[in-house]
């Protein structure tokens, strides 16, 4: 589905300030790490059901937790979805999800960064969705593309992180 840039990145803006200050799971900011996402809950039973038993309702139908992270915000690496069966929160999930960003995280920064240099040839795989003219669906394929010839600074983080 088409979506305006514009309005990708309001969305993912507000993903992000979900896991900072004043957002829903707070808790979950990870220092340094562009990280967003969305808490949510999901009921077990109805409410009016849960009322009609009372205090065993409560006791026995919590609801459950749910997160869906993504990071980076722009062009995702990894994407988790934590569900905590009677979690109750969105919040308690996140917490969860951003441990194994992370951990994510931390693994690719410690992997040295591969460039091919000179004269070689660099193989790439791609998978994009077509339309229109090529008709609707996925394609994929690979290419195999020349080594640029100068270095080509490696961006320290994602546009509007602060």
């Amino acid at each position: 589905m088409p979506i305006d840039p514009k309005n990708w990145e309001t969305i993912t803006d507000a993903m992000a300030n979900v896991v900072n200050p004043g957002g829903t799971a707070a808790l979950s900011h990870l220092q340094g790490i562009d990280f967003a996402g969305k808490t949510g809950s999901a009921q077990t039973i109805s409410n009016v059901l849960k009322a009609k038993m009372g205090a065993a309702g409560k006791a026995n139908f919590k609801d459950n937790g749910w997160f869906v992270g993504v990071s980076p915000r722009r062009n995702p690496e990894i994407v988790v979805c934590t569900l905590l069966e009677e979690g109750e929160h969105g919040y308690l999930a996140a917490r969860a999800a951003a441990q194994v960003i992370k951990a994510y995280v931390d693994k690719q920064r410690r992997q040295p960064t591969k460039v091919a240099k000179g004269d070689a040839k660099v193989e790439v795989g791609a998978v994009w969705n077509a339309s229109e003219g090529d008709g609707e669906g996925l394609r994929s394929g690979h290419f195999i593309l020349p080594a640029p010839k100068e270095r080509v600074p490696l961006a320290v983080a994602a546009p509007g992180l602060q």
